[in-house]
C-alpha cells in the first residue's frame, strides 16, 4: 500500500523515454544487504529476498538495479537481478531512496555485454519448420 506524502501528486517515471530513468546500476552484495536492511527500517514495503539472498550470498556473480516506478515522493520501486556463478539468478523487488539508488555506481560496458549476453540466452529456440523438420529427421535416421 502506498503511503501519502506532502504535496499530493505522485511523481511521474517514464523509464524508456528520453530524459527518463532508464539507467541500470550494480551494487555489491553488502551493499544489497544495507540496502534491503534500510527498506526494512523504513517501513516500505519492497523489502528485497533477504533469506535467498543469504541462501545465494557466495554464488551472486552480478547485482543489476533498475527503476519500475515510484513508491513514494522520494522512494523508487526497483527491481534487482541477481546472476549467480552458473548463469542463473532471479529477480526481486526492492525499494530505495532516490539517494541510495543515484549513489550506486552504473552498469559498465562489460556488464551491459554480459547481461545481454544472459537475456539472449533464454530465449527457446523457435521449432523447426516442417521441411526443415523432415530433413533433420532424414539426416538421424538414414534408410
Amino acid at each position: 500500500m502506498r503511503r501519502s506524502f506532502e504535496g499530493g501528486k505522485w511523481p511521474d517515471v517514464d523509464l524508456y523515454a528520453a530524459g527518463g530513468r532508464g539507467d541500470i546500476k550494480t551494487s555489491s552484495t553488502p551493499e544489497l544487504e544495507r540496502l534491503m536492511a534500510a527498506a526494512g527500517e523504513n517501513g516500505w514495503s519492497a523489502v528485497g529476498r533477504p533469506a535467498w539472498l543469504r541462501a545465494h550470498r557466495d554464488r551472486i556473480r552480478s547485482l543489476f538495479l533498475v527503476v519500475f516506478g515510484v513508491e513514494e515522493h522520494t522512494v523508487y520501486r526497483c527491481l534487482v537481478t541477481a546472476v549467480l556463478d552458473d548463469g542463473s539468478g532471479g529477480g526481486f523487488t526492492l525499494d530505495m531512496s532516490f539517494d541510495d539508488f543515484n549513489g550506486l555506481p552504473d552498469v559498465t560496458p562489460k556488464e551491459l555485454t554480459r547481461l545481454a549476453h544472459l537475456y539472449l540466452a533464454r530465449f527457446p529456440p523457435v521449432e523447426l519448420d516442417p521441411a526443415q523438420q523432415e530433413a533433420w529427421e532424414r539426416l538421424e535416421h538414414p534408410e
